[in-house]
Parts: structure tokens; C-alpha cells; sequence
């Protein structure tokens, strides 16, 4: 469908309410879906106006968009690391820790729907306190929302509450909020099949809209050295197992094959190479910007893929796995939606979490080694590809605009759950 088909009446271009946090300049890889999407969103008849919180940061803002800023007035050492502080917020930060900036977002969120048109709202979470937000001004406003999930909220694999009212408080606070969605949106089958068991009245309106790759962003040119590397980018989330596991493998092979852990810190990933003795054969590096572990990627000869235990497990990376063109080792579980992808576009090969990985891990490497290893098929890949995904929000959106979520459902091209 052209740009100008989608224009509002009067051809103007639809807007939308895009609340997001984390945003740039914060540096997190819970910006990645937002930015590509709004990157792409013009090409498709909207403009986005995001609604985030103000932040410090080394990222890069994205051009062209325009940013409405709320403060989070909150005690700073309860945003801090640490595991103190980290207890602090599970007991009183409901739900996560930038509670405090849902009352100023919101009336931010409201000066800006009384002075201008818009034409929907859409959050994504993780955090989940963006959702709050939107379903407010949502609910002032009467807009249509749509509340994109990429992890559970009140189910999260990794979240753990203090006590059983903890856990009872984020699932009345998400009922309460979808009841005020006209659709949700989430990365893959589990998590939306996951929203409709517990919220019924999500049938006929809840979307798989997948993450993927996006050709506008150039990889940086990097060097690994001498050996067979294997490359894991991103954050590990309570992996430790998992890793272990793949280390006690790595150290089971000749010494010239090697691994690189980026945007870990040090502490999930050393303390069990030193034991293993493992020395400079890994190599661990603080969070890099998207393009240097784009160029990683690329320079790798192996992928590391470390999901967790539940089947919506599949980090965003997996895309950008798969573009580089380079075979990817997966701990994945059973039925996981990683799982179902490699079987839909290829490229991996997949190891349970609890599986001894040595025998694998050797076969793996020696695959990669004489260009065995499966690799993904580039003409299957292309259905993740940034332009068309955002066409398929496009047309979600579009949908909701005119009050019609099931056409939306149809021209995206995605079955509703």
C-alpha cells in the first residue's frame, strides 16, 4: 500500500504517540526495536512523536524524530547497580523502577494530546511501566493503543518478586492497563499465546509482529586475531548456567579456538574461564555501540546464541545473527520460538541448556571449519527484514486508527492468536 493511501483525512500523515523508555541517549538494547521502527515509520504514513524520560547516555539519538522528555523523580541510589539497590526496587518499585516517572509522563503525555492530533498510541516493554503510561493516556484520550510486548511482564522468566502480593500487584496492574488496549503486539507466538490465556478478551486482537534485521545499519570493520572465534553479543541475563556449560565444552578443544563475550560483564562469564583455565582464549568486552557488535558479528566464525528455559525465549539478536551469514551454536529449550525459527529460515544449530556441550560444541566448530555448518537462506531471512515488518505495524496501526483491528490483522499478513 502507498505512502498516501495511508494518510489521514485531509492527507496529512497520521501521528502517533510513541512512549518509550529506555530511549537514546540511554545505551540499551531495549531501544533497538523502537528506533528501527521509528526509522521506518515515515515511509508508511506515520510520524512519530516519542514520549521517554530524560537520560543520560553515550547512544546516539535517532535523526528526525521528534522527543517529548519527562523527569523520573526518583531517588538516584535506588537507579543505581548493586545488589542493595536492587533489592530496594523489587520491594517498592512496582512496577520496575522507573515508577516514578509514570505520573510526569503522563501529564506531559497529556499537554501534548490537548495541543496536538494524534492518531494512536503505541509502547513496547520491557519496562513495563510504559504501558502504564500509555494506558492512561489511552484511556483520557480515547486513541486507540497498541501495547507491544518484547518479554512477558507479570510471567517474565527472570523476574523475581519479594513476596506473593508483589507478584499479585504486576498482574492486577497489567490486567488493568490491556483492559485498556485495542490490541497487543508481541516478538513471538509464546508470549502472545501467553497474553491470551490470561487475558481472554485479547482473542482476535493480539499480533505476532516479530523482530528482525535492518539493512540502514553498517557494521564497523573489526579484527578478532588469530584462532577460530566464537562471538556471543549482548547481555546474558542469568545464564550463568548455560554459559558454564558452553565454557567446560570451549575448554575441551584445541587452544586455538577461542570465544569473545560482548556487552557482559566481566563476572558472568570470568570467574568460570579462569577455573577452566581458559586464559586469553576468552575475552570479555563492556557494551560497545550496535555497529562494532554488528562488526563482530561478521568477523566471527561461529555465533553464540544462550536463550533461557522458557519457549518465548529468543533474544532480538538472533536477526542480526543470521544476517551476518555466519552458523550459529543456540542453547535454546525445547519448542522455544528460537527453535521454530531456525527450522523456518535455517542457520542454527541447537543444544538443549542442560545438554553436556563438548561433543556438540566440537562437532560445531569443525562444521564451521570445512563449511558444513548450516547457514540461514537468505530468501526466508528476507520476511524479517526491518522495512517490511514496520509495514506490517504500519498496517496494525492503520487498522486500530480506523477502528478496524481485524482488517489490520489481515493486511499485516499475521494471524491474530
Amino acid at each position: 500500500m502507498s505512502t498516501g493511501a495511508k494518510k489521514a483525512a485531509g492527507g496529512r500523515p497520521r501521528k502517533l504517540l510513541v512512549v518509550a523508555n529506555p530511549y537514546p541517549p540511554m545505551a540499551s538494547a531495549g531501544t533497538t526495536r523502537v528506533v528501527r521502527f521509528l526509522r521506518h515509520l515515515p515511509e508508511h504514513g506515520w510520524e512519530p512523536v516519542v514520549l521517554t524520560a530524560r537520560a543520560a547516555g553515550p547512544a546516539a539519538e535517532p535523526p528526525g524524530v521528534r522527543v517529548i522528555r519527562a523527569p523520573v523523580p526518583w531517588p538516584r541510589r535506588l537507579l543505581g547497580g548493586g545488589r542493595r539497590s536492587t533489592r530496594i526496587n523489587g520491594w517498592v518499585s512496582v512496577p520496575d523502577p522507573y515508577v516514578t516517572w509514570v505520573a510526569p509522563a503522563v501529564w506531559k503525555g497529556r499537554e501534548l494530546l490537548r495541543a496536538e492530533r494524534f492518531d494512536a498510541v503505541f509502547s513496547s516493554s520491557p519496562r513495563p511501566s510504559v504501558h502504564l503510561v500509555a494506558a492512561c493516556l489511552a484511556r483520557a484520550s480515547g486513541l486507540p493503543w497498541l501495547a507491544d510486548y518484547r518479554d512477558p511482564w507479570s510471567t517474565y522468566q527472570f523476574r523475581t518478586y519479594p513476596t506473593a502480593a508483589h507478584k499479585a500487584a504486576h498482574a492486577r496492574l497489567e490486567a488493568w492497563a490491556l483492559h485498556r488496549a485495542a490490541a497487543v503486539s508481541a516478538v513471538n507466538r509464546p508470549i502472545v499465546a501467553d497474553l491470551v490465556a490470561r487475558h481472554p478478551w485479547l482473542a482476535g486482537r493480539a499480533h505476532v509482529l516479530p523482530n528482525g534485521f535492518d539493512r540502514a545499519e553498517t557494521p564497523e570493520e573489526v579484527s578478532l586475531g588469530a584462532g577460530f572465534w566464537l562471538v556471543h553479543t549482548g547481555r546474558l541475563y542469568g545464564r550463568e548456567q548455560q554459559v558454564s556449560a558452553f565454557l567446560t565444552g570451549l575448554a575441551a578443544l584445541p587452544p586455538d579456538v577461542k570465544a569473545l563475550f560482548v556487552g557482559v560483564d566481566q563476572s558472568r562469564v570470568r570467574p568460570d574461564a579462569d577455573r577452566l583455565g581458559l586464559g586469553d582464549r576468552v575475552r570479555v568486552e563492556a557494551l560497545v555501540p550496535l555497529a562494532r557488535a554488528l562488526g563482530y558479528q561478521r568477523a566471527a566464525d561461529g555465533l553464540l546464541l544462550v536463550n533461557g528455559r522458557r519457549p518465548e525465549s529468543m533474544s532480538s539478536k538472533v536477526f542480526e545473527y543470521l544476517q551476518a551469514g555466519r552458523p550459529v551454536f543456540a542453547i535454546s529449550p525445547a519448542g522455544s520460538a528460537a527453535r521454530a525459527l531456525f527450522a523456518e529460515v535455517g542457520g542454527g544449530t541447537c543444544v538443549l541448556p542442560d545438554d553436556q556441550m563438548a561433543g556438540p560444541l566440537a562437532a560445531f566448530v569443525r562444521a564451521a571449519r570445512d563449511g558444513s555448518a548450516p547457514l540461514a537462506d537468505p530468501a526466508a531471512l528476507e520476511r524479517y527484514e526491518l522495512g517490511r515488518l514496520t509495514a506490517e505495524l504500519a498496517a496494525l496501526l492503520d487498522g486500530l486508527a480506523g477502528g478496524q483491528p481485524a482488517a489490520a490483522a489481515k493486511r499485516a499478513g499475521r494471524m491474530p492468536a
